[in-house]
């Protein structure tokens, strides 16, 4: 699968739309150019009430990549929220 734009560039926090993924299937997520020190992205996952839960550092300066695999019995849907970046920086996934 080819990278997809996931969160485009930008400098200022932000927050991807929502994606599902069945029952152990992944997607791997990380930016061009390279998250710098503070800088981060974070899992999120939706509640059944609407809500979101901050499930944790999905990737950062010293990890650049990070996977998210749904492991319940159906499907899970998430969302990737980027920190404050400088320089801009996209969001991709595969």
């Amino acid at each position: 699968m080819a990278s997809a734009i996931y969160i485009t560039s930008g400098t200022a926090a932000a927050t991807g739309a929502d994606f599902t993924l069945q029952s152990s299937t992944s997607r791997l997520f990380y930016c061009k150019p390279a998250l710098g020190s503070s800088e981060s992205l974070t899992l999120d996952i939706k509640n059944v009430d609407g809500t979101y839960t901050q499930v944790g550092a999905l990737a950062n300066a010293g990890n650049q990549t990070g996977t998210v695999t749904a492991t319940g019995a159906g499907s899970s849907t998430f969302r990737v929220r980027r920190s404050t970046v400088s320089p801009a920086k996209v969001v991709y996934f595969d």
